[in-house]
């Protein structure tokens, strides 16, 4: 609906100065010298209408820039309705109005400061973008705006020294003249920016509105005011801000953004890095249900299947720690899952001791433990220490556990000391690694893959060392809250 009301829009205005003559001949003759300055104004305020239908329609950086664009057109609105009373009485040709026009332009304060103020709003929508994109811009880019923007300065030093005007209205097209070439600086670098995509459309806009606006003011410093010449730079300015606003519109442009795409891909990444560990992960539950749970229902089947002529309680007993076996991968599946879920909720300071006192409550094997520390972790940590323990009982076939937590500055470290078999030194740096195990019959070689994802999840780290006389210590070392950070957290 909105792009219909557009075409009829300029329609409307590009036939406003081929109708009215014929419309009302009697009106255009006592007119005649304000007749281009009021196209002028009907061609801006069609443009300021037109931006504030687009300022609800569009969100995110678009809405920012059409809010400039809108606020510069109001200025230039306002600043004509003031002028035009006031130069109706100047003569009956454009030079003679036109030269009025920019009297009360660099004399009246209050058109003053509507005409230089047009800039600004655009001016500072585009140093916005370039402070926000400035990582993304190259050499070669400021050198062609510097190239581009050193020109157009040399020939305004030169219109300057040459000006027939006075110096009030010399000075006003000087600064005006400054601030066209400044806009257009902004503007040609992010042009260049933006050069392989259809976001530049919105700075072409700025860039064909300021250099129209940049050669009707040097037309007017060198004092050209034939047929007030100055006007049409300054009508197709604003023509340009309207074709360019259709377009956009037309167009569904976005405005593109490199911070956010490079936010984007960073976030793609991890995505991607997540789906990985995923498929990764769901391998290994895969082989864990094909592999030892299937091979374990077999067994148990042959078990069950013995007693049941037999009746003989050993092979009924066999079926029963098979099933326990059985639940026990299961277990390891469910620490699988775990060890995928940390870290997609925010880690928080865990209390350590009390996470350790917890798992060492479910076995018989003596144990101590000492000391104490807090660490940034989650629910996953308890599979950690389930798993170290675990293997060290079954594995290590440790008949006592000792546990030694220390709080550093940025640390909390925890030893799990046994004094089992201990580990080979030759397989001691291999004990981490996906499905190793020494002996197959003994175990899926998963417990200790899971305590490494979930440890590097936390930004830690563990390894393995050797017990004196015999045995292993395991060691884990995790992020743990400073003094301050605990203070705040009311840990004690």
């Amino acid at each position: 609906m909105l792009d219909r009301y557009i075409i009829v829009i300029i329609i409307i205005v590009a036939l406003i100065p081929l109708i009215i003559p014929f419309l009302v001949p009697e009106l255009v003759q006592v007119i005649t010298a304000l007749y281009a300055l009021l196209y002028l104004l009907s061609l801006v305020s069609v443009s300021f209408v037109l931006s504030l239908f687009l300022i609800p329609a569009w969100k995110g950086e678009r809405r920012l820039f059409i809010l400039a664009l809108s606020s510069m057109l109001s200025f230039a609105v306002l600043g004509l309705l003031i002028s035009i009373p006031k130069a109706r009485f100047a003569g009956d040709n454009l030079e003679s109005i036109y030269s009025t026009f920019l009297e009360l332009s660099a004399t009246s304060p209050v058109l003053l400061a509507l005409f230089l103020g047009l800039y600004f709003p655009i001016l500072s929508f585009g140093i916005w973008k370039l402070r926000r994109e400035i990582a993304f811009i190259n050499l070669r880019e400021i050198i062609f705006a510097t190239v581009f923007t050193l020109i157009l300065g040399f020939i305004t030093a030169v219109a300057i020294n040459t000006s027939p005007h006075v110096p009030e209205i010399r000075d006003y097209l000087s600064v005006s003249l400054i601030l066209d070439i400044l806009t257009i600086f902004v503007y040609t670098v992010l042009i260049q920016l933006y050069r392989g995509t259809e976001s530049k459309a919105y700075y072409s806009i700025v860039f064909a509105f300021t250099l129209f606006r940049f050669l009707g003011d040097i037309i007017s410093l060198f004092g050209i005011l034939a047929y007030g010449l100055p006007a049409v730079f300054y009508s197709l300015a604003f023509v340009s801000v309207l074709a360019g606003l259709v377009h956009v519109y037309k167009r569904d442009i976005v405005i593109l953004d490199y911070a956010e795409v490079l936010e984007e891909k960073d976030r793609i990444s991890e995505l991607y890095a997540t789906t990985k560990e995923l498929q990764e992960i769901l391998s290994i539950i895969n082989k864990m249900l094909r592999h030892d749970v299937k091979n374990k229902l077999q067994v148990i089947l042959g078990y069950i299947e013995v007693f049941l002529p037999e009746r003989k309680d050993q092979y009924l007993e066999k079926a029963i720690n098979a099933v326990g076996e059985v639940n026990e991968y299961l277990e390891k599946i469910r620490s699988l899952e775990r060890a995928l879920s940390a870290g997609i909720d925010p880690l928080k300071p865990v209390n350590v001791r009390k996470v350790v006192e917890d798992v060492l409550s479910f076995y018989e094997v003596p144990h101590a433990i000492h000391g104490s520390c807090f660490a940034f972790a989650d629910e996953s940590l308890y599979s950690v220490i389930d798993n170290i323990v675990n293997n060290a009982i079954k594995h290590g076939r440790t008949d006592k556990i000792d546990v030694y937590l220390s709080q550093f500055e940025d640390d909390c470290e925890i030893r799990i000391v046994d004094y089992g078999l201990g580990i080979p030194p030759e397989i001691r740096r291999r004990i981490f690694e996906e499905s190793f195990t020494v002996n197959d019959k003994t175990g899926t070689g998963i417990g200790l893959y899971v305590v490494k994802k979930v440890v590097e999840r936390y930004g830690g780290k563990v390894w393995a060392e050797e017990t004196k006389p015999r045995g292993a210590t395991f060691v884990i070392r995790l992020k743990a809250p400073r003094e301050k950070e605990k203070k705040s957290l009311n840990i004690s």
